[in-house]
């Protein structure tokens, strides 16, 4: 029993409403906890390890098409060349054995005649990307716990986009780097001089901002929501960081793993392309995860395995939401948004967005706006009683056979069902939601 009020004092003092009382640097710095320890909760709960098996596995099956497609485009600009140098950047950590896969790599993609495929073998070859991106999206729209993915013909649309603009997206890169790195461009360009290479030193963090903006455009893009510029921006950094950190480590891990080479022999290259490539998916969902609670901060505190309300925590949700959209419409004649709502009430809003769209799914809100969803009340405050509105959140997920009506319940059942919904009703049926709006109810 002291360790469970141990720990939910330590709940309430790490996840509670004190930061206002925190100098800056202990407000910073309990940000920053939180959500590191709200990423590493997702990542033991949410299935990052099994999604990112998925991934690698599927990065396997589809990385050459993947490939040809990337140096069929770069072909077409006429730096294919730039492809290997890329591609063994991105084995770096696999040491000495990073310059021949990546030649054996390259071979295989300049064997693929795509001009020579047909229309099959091409479709063939895109639906394999496809797939892979399907993937991808799935595992983001999971982290944000978005529910619908893209319709199939959107899907199509934007893969497509993704497809001719990463190769080109390389070829700019390359192009920048190099001509960033010239000591004529640099002083026609800037008009300074190179001293003791210190421009040089300046342009060699080109790659790195590059790395992180194709990390950024990455969760900004492939979620199948609104993922605004700065929490993508800052994820991609992040994600930039741990991916140069991780490689480091792993390049440090085969150097000494000599007795696998022993043990697996001509496989031992195989296993550690593939252990690095899970480790890379990891670092992408951690960062995913990184950028969905910068934008949804109040959602940190929630854990995936808390899967539904209880009823009491919904009705009060419901009520106070009620009240707060009811006031501000009295009062300024427009809506909250669910952040708002969220900020009010305390409450995550992952929480709040479930009672909201009952309450909407009922007709006691309506939601308007496009950009950002806005709640007003969705029929007459002044004649809807608190009952009604109790009523209509009880019964928000009853569907076809899931109804209350539906059960067969003895006589006695129906008597007692009978008796407190007539006592619900004697008591807040004679209130409406106007009077909680503006508080005019006795206490």
């Amino acid at each position: 029993m002291k360790l469970d009020k141990l720990g939910e004092k330590f709940f309430e003092n790490f996840w509670g409403d004190a930061l206002q009382t925190r100098t800056f640097l202990a407000r910073a710095g309990l940000k920053t906890a939180r959500l590191v320890v709200a990423v590493l909760r997702d990542v033991r709960e949410g299935g990052f390890g099994p999604r990112a098996a998925s991934l690698a596995y599927t990065t396997l099956v589809t990385f050459v098409p993947l490939l040809a497609i990337t140096f069929s485009v770069l072909k077409g600009f006429g730096v294919h060349d730039a492809l290997e140098p890329s591609l063994r950047a991105w084995l770096a950590p696999l040491g000495d054995e990073a310059g021949d896969i990546s030649r054996r790599i390259i071979g295989f993609v300049e064997n693929i005649k795509v001009g020579v495929l047909g229309a099959i073998g091409i479709a063939f070859l895109l639906f394999g990307v496809i797939s892979m991106m399907k993937k991808l999206e799935d595992a983001f729209n999971d982290i944000w716990r978005v529910a619908r993915a893209r319709s199939f013909m959107r899907r199509i649309r934007d893969y497509m986009v993704v497809l001719l603009l990463a190769p080109l997206s390389l070829f700019l890169s390359v192009a920048m780097t190099t001509s960033l790195k010239h000591a004529d461009f640099a002083w026609q360009w800037l008009s300074l001089d190179l001293v003791d290479g210190a421009m040089e030193r300046v342009f060699s963090i080109v790659p790195w901002i590059l790395f992180m903006l194709a990390f950024a455009a990455l969760y900004i893009f492939m979620p199948n929501t609104r993922v605004k510029a700065v929490p993508g921006l800052v994820a991609g950094a992040v994600t930039a960081v741990i991916w140069k950190v991780l490689g480091k480590l792993f390049g440090i891990f085969v150097a000494g793993s000599a007795s696998y080479a022993a043990i697996y022999s001509v496989f031992a290259t195989l296993i550690l392309f593939m252990i690095w490539v899970y480790a890379g998916w990891m670092v992408v969902l951690v960062g995913a995860a990184v950028s969905y609670y910068l934008q949804n901060p109040s959602n940190q505190s929630l854990s995936r395995s808390i899967k539904n309300l209880s009823l009491r925590v919904k009705e009060k949700i419901a009520l106070q939401v009620c009240a707060e959209v009811g006031r501000e419409f009295y009062k300024q004649q427009h809506g909250l948004s669910l952040a708002e709502l969220s900020s009010r009430l305390k409450m995550p809003a992952l929480a709040v967005f479930d009672v909201v769209e009952d309450l909407a799914k009922q007709g006691v809100l309506a939601a308007t706006g496009t950009k950002v969803r806005q709640y007003i009340p969705g029929r007459p405050f002044d004649t809807t009683s608190i009952n009604d509105m109790l009523l209509a959140i009880r019964s928000a997920d009853e569907t076809g056979v899931l109804r209350a009506q539906k059960i067969h319940a003895s006589p006695a059942v129906n008597a007692a069902v009978k008796i407190a919904e007539k006592a619900m009703d004697k008591e807040l049926g004679k209130f409406t939601l106007k009077q909680l709006a503006t508080g005019s109810i006795p206490s």
